[in-house]
């Protein structure tokens, strides 16, 4: 599952199954603050830049972290 807290409009999504790209691609375009949790890959994704290098694609910032840290 994947968790996109939009800071900018102060609302949660959950998505499951594949990367909610075209949900997250929007948000992005329209200039909001995001961060994305995949329970999945267990990681912290914060958006760091646009890169056109790779097909125009976002590029991420992971971080590691463990379901215990949240207890």
């Amino acid at each position: 599952m994947y968790t996109i807290i939009n800071k900018t409009k102060g609302i949660t999504y959950n998505c499951t199954g594949n990367w909610p790209s075209s949900t997250v691609n929007d948000m992005l375009a329209n200039g909001d603050d995001i961060i994305v949790i995949s329970t999945y890959s267990r990681t912290i994704k914060i958006p760091v830049g646009f890169s056109t290098e790779f097909e125009g694609e976002w590029e991420w910032k992971e971080y590691k972290y463990s379901p215990d840290m949240f207890k």
